[in-house]
């Protein structure tokens, strides 16, 4: 483990280059562990699965969740902010970039070809997640019992939240009231629950609403999209495909800011885009009031569950490790070992439809289980075939 907490510089640049390979939202819990738990030994195995069982609870992008819950364990609120701010920043960025494009030229035919390319890399990378995770959430038989029955709740579509939460009680009740907590492994993480931290997301808190105010009085639009954004952020419990619906109802039905061809299209760069699926609020927010609109729909759908993930960790620091808690927090894990399996299956469906798509994903799949290559390497390979032979 590392003997020193990483500075906020040093989250910002780790999780920055993470942002840039970020495909695939759930699929990116398993790149995201290997860098902090075995490459930088930051976090030790069951500090990161807590943080993950803690954000599937929360509003917003779970990946964007975990970065926060890292950078706030090791930093603080800064490290926090740092480590969600370098994850969001590339799919920012790129998108803006992408959409700039779009508005100018229309519709782009090649992002058709690279998404199915992309989507294949991503069962993949989906795969290797199950393959890493699922040998440590599932090694008893309560935890694949729930594991099965998650899997069976998702297929009946069952709210998302309402599974984990019922997974985690039930484990509660299959275990002995009596049972002590484990023993946690490796050294804990540097940042202490502390009131300090509360009132820096109190302060952060303020600030945004102020800065909301403001906004108000010079651009009444700019206010009204910020307000928006943020409320879907907070109702998006079970990330990014929770938040499709809600975001097509305000953009499309009630305000008419975008068409529903535009909105799918906006939906199809944020699948091509690093990140959270969440970013395809910069689209909408570039359509509505250019740069200005994009900058302040990104800030306004992340920054509320930020703000949660940073203001309960100490709270959930205190309770974790209870004899009570931790069973708990062990049907949770179960339950996303249930919704990888579903997300995988869903996805896969429509995505593997001929050889070509077999292949690069089986050809992913191989390279990242298998032959244990950066993901950077492969998602740069499958880029460049998908253009190719799509």
């Amino acid at each position: 483990m590392s003997a020193r907490p990483p500075s906020a510089a040093a989250l910002f640049a780790t999780f920055l280059h993470l942002g840039l390979t970020a495909f695939g939202g759930l699929a990116m819990i398993e790149p995201l562990r290997r860098r902090v738990v075995e490459e930088k030994g930051w976090l030790s195995q069951r500090e990161f699965l807590d943080g993950v069982a803690f954000c599937q609870l929360l509003p917003g992008a779970t990946v964007v969740q975990i970065a926060t819950y890292v950078g706030q364990r090791l930093k603080g609120p800064a490290g926090a902010l740092a480590a969600a701010a370098g994850f969001i920043l590339p799919a920012f960025v790129l998108m803006t970039a992408l959409t700039g494009l779009y508005v100018r030229f229309g519709h782009l035919a090649w992002i058709q070809a690279l998404s199915r390319g992309l989507n294949a890399a991503v069962i993949a990378l989906l795969l290797q997640a199950l393959w890493r995770l699922g040998r440590d959430l599932c090694r008893f038989w309560p935890e694949v019992a729930l594991a099965a029955a998650a899997l069976g709740t998702f297929a009946l579509r069952v709210n998302y939240l309402l599974v984990f939460v019922g997974a985690g009680l039930v484990r509660m009740l299959l275990s002995s009231a009596g049972e002590p907590a484990a023993a946690e492994p490796g050294r804990r993480a540097a940042s202490p629950a502390s009131l300090r931290d509360l009132g820096v997301v109190v302060a952060l808190a303020a600030g945004a609403g102020a800065l909301w105010l403001t906004l108000g009085h010079f651009s009444p639009l700019l206010a009204r999209l910020a307000a928006i954004m943020a409320k879907v952020g907070l109702i998006s419990f079970g990330g990014g495909y929770a938040m499709i619906p809600a975001l097509q109802r305000e953009v499309v039905e009630h305000l008419h800011w975008l068409t529903l061809p535009q909105f799918l299209d906006g939906l199809l760069l944020s699948y091509v885009t690093p990140g959270p699926l969440l970013i395809l609020a910069a689209f909408t927010g570039y359509l509505v009031q250019g740069l200005a609109g994009a900058a302040v729909a990104t800030g306004a759908i992340f920054l509320p569950p930020i703000l949660i993930v940073v203001g309960l960790i100490p709270l959930y620091e205190q309770v974790k490790s209870s004899p009570r808690i931790r069973p708990f927090i062990q049907g949770v894990l179960a339950a996303l070992a249930g919704m990888l399996v579903w997300t995988t299956v869903t996805l896969a469906l429509p995505t593997l439809t001929d050889l070509r798509t077999w292949a690069l994903m089986l050809g992913a799949a191989a390279a990242l289980i298998g032959g244990g290559l950066s993901l950077l390497w492969v998602l740069a390979a499958v880029a460049v075939i998908s253009l190719l032979v799509f």
